[in-house]
């Protein structure tokens, strides 16, 4: 009997779907789903850690908005994590984590690793050592992408067919609510300096990823889904597992080298660029699982294994390429995708910044920004929706495209009104609402884009370009503000999406709507 045939006989058989309302509204208590609603808080809780919430530290702390800005970059990390996706699904933990099972001993690995990095963060200093902080925030967003992997994957697992509609829901739910503790909730802990350090606000932080341990370790491992072939390719990977290990912690200690001799000064940098040292930890960092990935030795196995793999490399690989390939004008789409969120992004890299030096306190930056704002998102995207159906896919992002170029202005009439908690919460809502509505017609544009055939492929590698945008493109935002002041700075990111909404002008005269297409027969 294999190994496939034992985990589908010990598995549950699966409930029957919901028939009437309430069945349905009843199945939201089910106890998976519940449990799938705190993994979604452990999913949610790191981003701010690594995003706003260490900008509003490095801006009480005085750390210059260049600086601040190119943190940003963090966020590639999250972009990057398809990379190291395979290697986590297919081999396998050593010793009692591997014996938990395949998911829940991934899952404990990457929380606990989320907790020792969390409390690192905590103890750097932005203002000695910006270098160490961005190391420890790219070392935060490692552990929190690791653990989005094996936690999307555990909910599909665990879940029936007919629960995955009410699991994605749970999971966005839990993951708000994580945002919010990591967002708000930190603020509210730190209170201007008259509530705990930052120290002991990330402690207890990561204190709080023991929400989703905990509902990992009182659920049960999910079925093993896959075939006998896949369980096999498994076990002959088992042998990397130790220099997989090694190369990470060399990789490690060499970005951390570098990053601590050119803090020493050992290597000097001009003035001009005193934000090199983050950059460097970060990008150093960012690349360990890539370079883990290209470096690991092929292992030894026959001609039809080879052919295999070389199958699957183009199934997996160069197929969604090729996919994408087919539409009209596809590199004018891959630039779109880029360069649409693009002057939404620019403001957004400095935001928080921006509140502390007008005065802002951290009890109001939380009310407004990290609790008041989101529900105004949550109403832009369902009115993005509605347009969506309504006018049709580009006429919406046209009308997105624009509401969120215009509502930067509202940020640069926000500093001239300086400290002003009314006209924050119309300039934070007006922002958020706008953010929402582009961002429906945006999501709804990228699925038209995937086949049928390679929909997660290629949502994965549509999303991660679109990060491009948020990330690299923006990372000089903090600098362009402290050179331009910040009414001008605000002005000129609404000019940066100007681009993108004259190539999607060009595209709605040139291209039909993309339409996803059915899988081949």
């Amino acid at each position: 009997m294999t190994a496939h045939e034992t985990a589908s006989q010990d598995a549950p058989a699966p409930a029957a779907p919901p028939k009437t309302l309430l069945q349905t509204i009843a199945t939201y208590a089910e106890p998976r789903l519940i449990a799938v609603l705190f993994m979604g808080f452990s999913s949610g809780l790191p981003l701010a850690l690594s995003a706003g919430t260490l900008q509003v530290w490095q801006a009480r702390a005085g750390v210059d908005l260049t600086t601040i800005g190119f943190f940003v970059l963090v966020g590639v990390v999250y972009s990057l994590k398809f990379v190291w996706a395979p290697f986590m699904d297919r081999i396998p933990l050593p010793g009692p984590l591997g014996r938990m099972g395949r998911r829940r001993g991934w899952a404990v690995l990457t929380q606990l690793g989320l907790m020792a990095t969390v409390v690192l963060l905590g103890a750097s200093d932005p203002v000695a050592a910006p270098g160490l902080t961005a190391l420890c925030a790219v070392l935060v967003a490692f552990c929190s992408a690791s653990q989005d992997i094996v936690i999307d994957a555990y909910r599909i697992d665990l879940l029936d067919g007919h629960q995955q509609g009410a699991g994605a829901a749970m999971t966005q739910i839990g993951y708000r609510f994580g945002m919010i503790a990591s967002g708000a909730g930190a603020l509210f802990l730190h209170d201007d300096g008259n509530g705990l350090s930052w120290f002991w606000v990330y402690v207890v932080m990561a204190a709080l990823v023991l929400v989703g341990m905990i509902t990992v370790l009182i659920t049960r491992e999910p079925p093993d889904r896959r075939d006998a072939r896949a369980v096999a390719a498994r076990a002959a990977t088992k042998g990397w597992y130790a220099l997989v290990l090694a190369l990470l912690a060399a990789c490690a200690v060499c970005a951390f080298l570098l990053v601590r001799y050119s803090i020493l000064g050992a290597v000097p940098f001009p003035p001009l660029f005193k934000w090199v040292p983050p950059i460097v930890a970060t990008l150093a960092a960012a690349g360990l699982p890539a370079a883990v990935i290209l470096l690991l030795p092929k292992p030894t196995a026959r001609a039809t294994d080879y052919a295999e793999l070389h199958r699957w490399l183009d199934e997996t690989v160069i197929a969604p390429f090729r996919d994408i390939a087919r539409h009209n004008g596809w590199w004018l789409i891959l630039i779109f995708v880029v360069l649409f969120k693009f002057g939404d992004a620019l403001a957004g890299s400095v935001a928080n910044p921006f509140y502390v030096q007008l005065g802002f306190t951290d009890k109001e930056i939380a009310w407004v920004s990290k609790t008041f704002g989101p529900f105004f998102t949550l109403a832009g995207v369902a009115i993005g929706g509605l347009l969506v159906v309504r006018i049709g896919l580009l006429s919406s992002l046209l009308v997105g495209g624009v509401v969120q170029m215009l509502s930067n202005l509202t940020y640069a009439w926000q500093a001239q009104v300086g400290h002003d908690v009314g006209f924050l919460m119309l300039t934070i809502g007006l922002e958020n609402f706008a953010g929402g509505v582009g961002s429906a017609a945006f999501v709804a544009y990228l699925s038209g884009l995937c086949s049928a055939s390679f929909t997660a492929t290629q949502y994965a590698l549509l999303s991660s370009l679109a990060a491009i945008g948020r990330t690299v493109l923006s990372a000089p935002g903090g600098n362009l503000a402290e050179q331009l002041g910040w009414v001008s700075f605000f002005v000129s990111t609404t000019f940066a999406a100007v681009p993108g909404l004259l190539l999607l002008l060009w595209m709605m005269r040139r291209y039909p709507p993309p339409v996803r297409t059915a899988p081949a027969q």
